[in-house]
């Protein structure tokens, strides 16, 4: 059998800026992967995943977080605060579509999505950080100028912002990313994944936001992704004009807004 997929990413809307209608019509498809930056905001990205998935009822929608939803000027207080308010949202919300699915990254369980067609697919989601393993200098990577690990408590902090003089810190400031951080992050990750890929009941479809073939975010670093065994499935992304084949699967992602974008679909056999 064939599972017929939808790919929607990177089309930066304004959190004021209305739908264009090209975007509210998509394909004939099985699944929709919402797979980042689909607006400047998080509410707004998630306005637009309610937009679809209240349309189209019968059609499955699978959102991930991109940079835009998770790290740009994001700061979280707490540890995961982003994804503590969505599980509370998710939960207590009698207007979030039972069609539209979002993982947890602290979970170790795939989306088992039944289709319409009678078919149970299997979807991990995650923003896919990889394993750096050379840099040169820290502070020109994107990681550490775009994403940010939380807050420094201003009672934590041992310098003032003029030494000697009587200016002092008096609010918290952002914890820009570190290799430690990004490390943590893609090691339980492929922990997981590696898990769910041998323990998976159903064909498997990994959406990543960071593209692991050729991401331009990830200049100035040597880096390696997930070890894992792909063959014949499907790996969403993003950062990407053509497929390519990737650890003997597909990778795969369709940038961008518009009649062009909208109709695009790639069909994978399920065996």
């Amino acid at each position: 059998m064939t599972v017929k997929v939808h790919v929607i990413h990177d089309l930066w809307y304004g959190f004021n800026e209305p739908t264009d209608p090209e975007d509210l019509i998509i394909p004939d498809v099985d699944i929709v992967i919402l797979n980042g930056n689909l607006s400047h905001n998080a509410k707004r990205s998630v306005f637009y995943a309610f937009e679809l998935a209240n349309m189209y009822p019968d059609v499955h929608f699978v959102y991930n977080e991109g940079y835009a939803e998770r790290y740009r000027q994001v700061i979280d207080k707490v540890p995961y605060e982003v994804e503590n308010s969505m599980n509370t949202r998710i939960k207590n919300s009698n207007e979030w579509p039972k069609n539209l699915h979002w993982k947890d990254p602290r979970s170790e369980k795939g989306l088992d999505i039944l289709l319409r067609t009678g078919q149970t697919i299997s979807v991990w989601t995650c923003f896919g950080f990889p394993e750096v393993i050379e840099y040169s200098d820290w502070k020109e990577t994107w990681f550490y100028r775009n994403v940010a690990e939380g807050q420094i408590p201003v009672y934590k902090l041992d310098y003032d912002i003029l030494p000697d003089s009587d200016l002092k810190i008096f609010g918290d400031i952002t914890h820009w990313a570190t290799p430690e951080f990004i490390k943590n992050h893609f090691q339980t990750q492929e922990d997981m994944i590696r898990e769910w890929e041998i323990d998976a009941k159903h064909f498997g479809i990994l959406v990543t936001h960071l593209n692991p073939y050729n991401d331009p975010r990830l200049e100035n670093i040597k880096y390696k992704g997930y070890k894992i065994h792909w063959f014949n499935r499907l790996w969403v992304t993003t950062q990407l004009e053509k497929q390519v084949n990737y650890l003997g699967g597909t990778l795969y992602s369709n940038p961008g807004r518009g009649s062009g974008p909208r109709s695009k679909v790639i069909e994978v056999d399920t065996f």
